[in-house]
C-alpha cells in the first residue's frame, strides 16, 4: 500500500515538473533571452577574429588602418583586394565611396613599408577577411530579430530601454515575470553583482548600477547626478516591465518623455 502512494506521489511529481518545463519554454521571451546571449557570443569572436586579421594584414599593409574608418569597410576592401598591387583608386572606390581618402590609400599602398604578400597567404586572409563580415551580417540579423520581438513582448520596456539592452536586463532576470516582480532597486544594479556582494562583505561603496549605465541618457548626465539618474531609469523600467506583464496600456513613451524630463534637469 506505502509503496503504491509513493509510486503515485512520483508519477504526480514528474506530471507537474513537465508542465513547468514546457511552460517555461513555450513563453516567447525564452527566445529573446537566446538570441540575445548568441549576440554576445557574435560579438565576442567578431572581435577576437577581426584583431587576428588586422594583425597578420598589417604584416603587408599596416598604413591601411589609419585610413579607413570603419571596421566593415576596412574588412571589405581586405576581403575584395588584399593584395597592395589591387589598391587603385578604381578598385577601391567600388568598395569604398570616399573618394579622397581613396587616393591617399591608392598613394600610400605604393610606398608601403610593409613586406610583400604571396598568393596563398593572400587567399587565407581574404577568406577570413569574409568570414568576419558574414558574422556582422548574422549580427546585423539577430538585432533585428530582437528588435522585432521585444517591440511585440514588452513594447513599454523597450521604449524606455531599447531592445537590445532591454533585452540584456530580460536575460539576467530570467524571464519577463521575474523582471517585472523584481523592485526598482534590484533593477537598478542588475549586472552589478559582484559590486553589491563586495559592499554587503567589506562595507565598500555599494554600486549605483549595473548593466543600466549603457543607456544613453545616463551616459549624458554628470558623473555627481548618475545616482539620481539610475533611480530614477530603474524607477520607469520597473514601471514598463509590469505594465507589459499584466498587459496594462503601454504608457512607454510617456514614462520616457518623464524620463528625458529628469536628464535634463540633471544636465
Amino acid at each position: 500500500m506505502q509503496r503504491k502512494k509513493i509510486e503515485k506521489l512520483r508519477k504526480e511529481l514528474i506530471q507537474k515538473t513537465k508542465k513547468k518545463v514546457i511552460e517555461h519554454y513555450k513563453g516567447r521571451d525564452i527566445h529573446i533571452i537566446r538570441a540575445v546571449n548568441t549576440l554576445e557570443d557574435i560579438d565576442s569572436v567578431f572581435n577576437l577574429l577581426f584583431e587576428d586579421i588586422r594583425e597578420w594584414y598589417s604584416v603587408h599593409f599596416p598604413e591601411l588602418e589609419r585610413l579607413v574608418k570603419g571596421n566593415e569597410t576596412y574588412l571589405m576592401l581586405v576581403a575584395k583586394l588584399c593584395n597592395r598591387t589591387e589598391f587603385n583608386k578604381e578598385n577601391i572606390l567600388a568598395y569604398y565611396s570616399n573618394k579622397e581618402q581613396a587616393e591617399k590609400i591608392a598613394k600610400t599602398a605604393k610606398k608601403s613599408i610593409g613586406s610583400p604578400l604571396k598568393e596563398k597567404d593572400s587567399k587565407r586572409i581574404s577568406k577570413l577577411a569574409e568570414k568576419c563580415l558574414s558574422l556582422k551580417k548574422q549580427r546585423n540579423a539577430l538585432c533585428s530579430y530582437i528588435e522585432s520581438e521585444m517591440q511585440k513582448q514588452m513594447p513599454a520596456f523597450t521604449s524606455i530601454a531599447g531592445a537590445i539592452l532591454g533585452a540584456r536586463l530580460l536575460s539576467e532576470a530570467g524571464s519577463i515575470e521575474k523582471l517585472a516582480m523584481m523592485p526598482s532597486s534590484t533593477i537598478q544594479v542588475i549586472g552589478a553583482e559582484k559590486a553589491l556582494f563586495r559592499h554587503l562583505k567589506t562595507g565598500s561603496k555599494p554600486p549605483k548600477h549595473g548593466i543600466i549605465f549603457q543607456h544613453p541618457l545616463l551616459r549624458r548626465v554628470k558623473r555627481k547626478n548618475r545616482g539620481k539618474m539610475a533611480r530614477t531609469l530603474a524607477n520607469k523600467l520597473s514601471i514598463a516591465a509590469k505594465e507589459d506583464f499584466f498587459g496594462k496600456k503601454n504608457n512607454g513613451k510617456k514614462l520616457l518623455e518623464e524620463l528625458e524630463k529628469k536628464a535634463r534637469e540633471l544636465q
